[in-house]
């Protein structure tokens, strides 16, 4: 990636002194219509483009600064909101950087002032402005001063992406530079027609899978899928192809030495080029442009700023600390005219004096239109009569294991309702990525493929207050929740920055989303498609006649039914389920089942299914029923009342920071089970640790003796009559599946060849967690022939093989007993190891 050279050459352009009261005339009556507008600078002029040229399609040239607005309908309005954006290709000049800067804020005070601005840099463009155009962004050789005229095909910008994280993933280009890898995460090096995935040895499976994701689809989305996706390991053959295209694109060598993972940093901190932030105050108090810093604080460490360090009669400037994120110039109304004229240009300045790099994003920011982004990095910033960013669905906090109980319940916040649910509601569904008004009959239900905009307005003292929550569905496209979020965002900027923004995520519902609906809430399977046209997907929704829906809930307020497997293996004896079937539908009510789920399958029933419905009871099912389902089939039983009476306790263990850790997980869902981890599941009678297929040897060993030392701390159970059973990733009992609401099995084979499949499936579904240690701590043997022929058992340490050695073989192989060996001095010991070939 590279740097613009706007700043190398000194500026013949002198931009006027104030605030300009005469506009361009190719400015007059643009913004009144949804779309784009484009200008190119040239010969220090800025010309309006025709909708036919190649910009409108994301197409630019390396050598020129653009402008673009861009205006989009305010939803359930007539009105308009205007984005702004200057971009500078890496080879355009000063004067032309000069013009584009200042005709942007002639442009901003044409329409009023009102517009958000952005500048952005080639190859560093921002989320918002690379959406603007349907397959990305494109950059052209040459510029106007150049006179070059020829597009040539297939022309892209050489990237380097960085994937990390665990439980959240993050993406951020990095330098195309060997140096750049390192071990522990996932890169991508996108080369145009060719995008290769490469995966660090101690990569998180997390991380591979959000890799192949981006790079399908940037190749779907951005290539028209004419690219070749490669993928290399580090370490296997296919690395040699891989390097040798890096050090093509680069210039630069293989290293000899790849960054290890833990030089790497760890997975959810910041990246290292995390700067401070600082918030500067810009005042023209005195008659001179004065820059004062306000606050500021390290990375990772909480933030002092308070909305109330703005004043609307200043402007400031917000060093965000992140090279993604930028620089922010918020612009207060009551701001001095030169302070709002030169808020970029001081910005920018701002930008050069700290030595950043030319690309770093820069916006500005109009009192009242504050987006997500800029508020996130103050740690108060009160929403007027509304609740407090996350007070609607609170969390408890995490609780690291170096003084972590298990046994110790969590303390959960209660939860907080602004009302009970009464005010007025608005639903919008994601279309095309679009929003799409959604049938009032029709609220409450949703469609696990889809992502929604919910508008909930409701009154305090004859003030109306707001909340915007965006659902976002599990089988859901990344683009539609994406596009979610910008519209909740677009939806909060109308309404002048006042409503609560609530990003629900479907099974992750707060008590007041459930409460807005009244026990009416209903998710069915499947949903439309993506927006992206090349995209090889339909809409898709359950037509065959047969449906099954699992009801579940713990009191009125929130039961709510979602749309399950059509198989008998989803049933469960604790909760309620309704099976459409062509001819009738039936009300299954399972021995263990709530009164209020029995109640709430009656009612859901009538808005799910028009036909006859009969009440039916578990070991009562007719014939049809099990037919509908694909024959009888075994499912979760529950036997012991004491189970319903002890919700279960769901906890993450794992050592990605350097010690192992155990912090419990509260309103729990399939999507929490971590795959690089080990869980422990607490359902009473049972207790179940489930290792994730990227878990490592100490993970499940410590988290085997976690578990069954959290038992023995018990006295509410018999341990020794309270099974602990190992499960893998993929092979889930319905024992343990049943206390995951609306479980996909399908969620870890989906994708896989049927070979792949198999050898996953392959195995007993559970054993002992004392018989899983064993293999931890040397307690289970094995023979001379398993420990030297193929690869080691699980659990034995390479260093220590004899200690797993069968006790008749050990005599054999030693020609003495274990405990005279043990009493050997250790050179000695080693040295006969290696004359037995155990070394």
């Amino acid at each position: 990636l590279f740097a613009p050279s706007i700043h190398q050459n000194k500026m013949s352009f002198e931009p006027p002194k104030g605030l300009p009261t005469v506009f361009d005339p190719s400015f007059k009556n643009v913004g009144r219509a949804p779309g784009l507008e484009i200008w190119r600078i040239e010969k220090l002029k800025v010309v309006f483009k025709d909708k036919n040229d190649p910009c409108y399609t994301g197409k630019f040239h390396e050598g020129d600064a653009y402008i673009v607005l861009y205006t989009k309908n305010k939803p359930g309005t007539n009105s308009l909101e205007r984005h702004i954006f200057f971009w500078l290709g890496k080879d355009c000049t000063q004067d032309e950087y000069g013009v584009a800067a200042y005709k942007t804020v002639e442009l901003d005070q044409s329409l009023g002032g009102e517009p958000v601005q952005h500048r952005e840099t080639q190859g560093f463009e921002t989320n918002e402005f690379i959406g603007l155009f349907k397959n990305g962004v494109q950059y052209l050789p040459g510029g106007v001063a150049t006179g070059f005229k020829h597009v040539e095909k297939d022309s892209y910008t050489t990237r380097l992406l960085q994937i990390k994280g665990r439980r959240n993933v993050r993406t951020f280009p990095v330098a195309v530079d060997p140096a750049s890898l390192n071990e522990g995460d996932v890169f991508i090096l996108d080369l145009g027609l060719t995008i290769w995935v490469w995966t660090g040895k101690d990569a998180s499976m997390v991380e591979k899978r959000k890799a192949l994701d981006i790079a399908l689809s940037i190749r779907n989305d951005e290539r028209g899928a004419r690219a070749e996706i490669k993928v290399a390991e580090q370490g296997k053959p296919e690395e040699a192809e891989f390097w040798k295209a890096f050090t093509t694109a680069s210039g630069k060598p293989k290293p000899g030495r790849i960054t290890s993972a833990a030089d790497g940093g760890e997975d959810d901190a910041n990246p290292k080029n995390m700067r401070a932030s600082r918030l500067f105050k810009v005042s023209n108090e005195s008659g001179n442009m004065k820059v004062t810093l306000v606050a500021s604080h390290e990375p990772n460490q909480p933030s002092p700023f308070k909305k109330d360090m703005l004043n609307t009669n200043d402007a400031f400037i917000l060093d965000t600390g992140s090279p993604i994120e930028g620089v922010m110039s918020w612009v207060g109304k009551k701001a001095d005219p030169a302070e709002k004229l030169h808020c970029m240009q001081i910005a920018t300045q701002f930008i050069k004096d700290n030595g950043f790099p030319a690309t770093t994003p820069v916006t500005k920011v109009p009192e009242g239109s504050e987006t997500p982004l800029f508020k996130q990095h103050f740690s108060v910033w009160p929403e007027p009569n509304a609740l407090k960013p996350g007070a609607v669905h609170p969390r408890p906090s995490k609780i690291e294991a170096r003084s972590f109980d298990m046994n110790a319940k969590g303390t959960r916040e209660v939860q907080t309702m602004v009302d009970n649910g009464s005010g007025k509601v608005e639903v919008w569904r994601i279309e095309n990525f679009e929003m799409a008004a959604w049938p009032e009959k029709l609220y409450g239900q949703f469609f696990a493929g889809d992502s929604y905009v919910i508008l909930y307005t409701y009154m305090v003292n004859d003030k109306k207050c707001y909340i915007i929550y965006f659902w976002q569905g599990l089988q859901s496209s990344q683009d539609e929740r994406g596009a979610s979020a910008i519209h909740a965002k677009n939806l909060d900027d109308k309404l002048g920055g006042e409503p609560v923004q609530v990003r629900v995520v479907q099974n992750k519902e707060p008590d007041h989303f459930y409460a807005i609906f009244k026990g009416k809430m209903i998710v069915h399977s499947g949903g439309k498609a993506s927006g992206f046209k090349n995209v090889k997907d339909s809409d898709s929704y359950d037509t065959d006649g047969i449906r099954l829906y699992q009801i579940r809930g713990t009191s009125e307020l929130n039961t709510r039914a979602v749309a399950v497997p059509e198989r008998a293996g989803s049933l469960n004896s604790g909760d309620v389920f309704i099976l459409e079937t062509p001819k009738k539908a039936y009300i299954w009510k399972g021995k263990l089942c709530s009164p209020e789920e029995r109640t709430a399958g009656i009612a859901l029933a009538k808005r799910i299914t028009p036909k006859e419905t009969e009440e039916i009871f578990e070991s009562q099912e007719p014939k049809e029923f099990w037919e509908a389902l694909g024959g009888k089939a075994e499912y979760a039983v529950v036997k012991d009342p004491a189970a319903v009476a002890h919700p279960a306790r769901l906890f993450q263990a794992s050592n990605t920071r350097g010690y192992f850790y155990v912090e419990e997980i509260f309103d729990f869902d399939q999507e929490d089970l971590i795959e690089d981890d080990v869980m422990i599941l607490d359902c009473y009678t049972d207790i179940y640790v489930w290792i994730g297929n990227g878990a490592n040897a100490e993970e499940k060993k410590q988290s085997l003796q976690a578990a069954m030392d959290y038992l023995k701390k018990d006295s509410s159970r018999n341990a020794d009559s309270t099974p602990i059973s190992v499960i893998k990733q993929g092979r889930e009992p319905p024992t343990f599946t049943s206390n995951f609401f609306a479980w996909n099995p399908n969620k870890w084979s989906e994708g896989l060849t049927f070979e792949q499949m198999k050898k996953a499936c392959t195995g007993g579904l559970a054993t002992s967690a004392a018989e899983e240690l064993s293999k931890f701590t040397g307690g289970k043997k094995y023979s001379f022939k398993q420990l030297t022929e193929g690869p080691l058992p699980e659990g034995v340490d390479s260093q220590n093989k004899e200690a797993s050695l069968d006790d008749k073989e050990f005599v054999t192989i030693f020609g003495m007993s274990r405990a005279d060996y043990n009493s050997m001095p250790k050179w000695k010991a080693n040295n006969l190891k290696k004359k037995v070939g155990l070394y």
